[in-house]
């Protein structure tokens, strides 16, 4: 079955509630992340490729059949999710969207900030991982299927901007 996607991604935070939310206003399902790495753990080839030093578990595409077959036994019968972690580009080679929140990157540096790291070194940590995050959306998807949030806007106008981005889509 050819199923709708959208990839959300805000790390290195854990999913933001808005995300869930701009999901059921587009008919789609929030497949559970902790639901998959469990589905993908008893899986006993799929724990002698996480446990092999090398890639994170997220940027090794020798793990994609098993993220894909967690993901079939999940969202069963579901033609419409949304998957969180822009490492699902790499684990099925396409999506039909995906929306990056780097609200999780500019936390990180007002907590490096607090804590005495130099302006300029927390800058470089933001740019470098908002590019990472891009970059790798990019490579699997052109721009105009790709919606950046504000950081800095509130969770219900992330969920609005969101849902129409969804709507355009598909």
């Amino acid at each position: 079955m050819k199923r709708f996607v959208i990839v959300f991604d805000n790390e290195p935070a854990e999913p933001s509630p808005w995300m869930a939310r701009a999901c059921a206003t587009s008919q789609l399902t929030f497949v559970d992340n902790e639901a998959i790495t469990d589905a993908v753990s008893d899986n006993k080839e799929a724990q002698k490729l996480l446990l092999q030093g090398g890639l994170p578990p997220g940027e090794n595409p020798k793990l994609a059949p098993y993220y894909k077959d967690a993901l079939e036994k999940l969202a069963a019968g579901k033609q419409r999710v949304g998957l969180y972690s822009v490492s699902w580009l790499l684990y099925l080679g396409q999506a039909d969207g995906c929306v990056l929140d780097f609200a999780g990157l500019e936390e990180q540096r007002k907590k490096g900030l607090a804590s005495g790291v130099a302006q300029k070194t927390a800058d470089e940590y933001v740019a470098k991982y908002s590019a990472h995050l891009q970059e790798r959306a990019r490579k699997v998807l052109p721009a105009e299927r790709i919606l950046i949030v504000p950081a800095g806007e509130s969770d219900a106008k992330k969920a609005e901007l969101t849902a129409a981005f969804i709507k355009k889509l598909g």
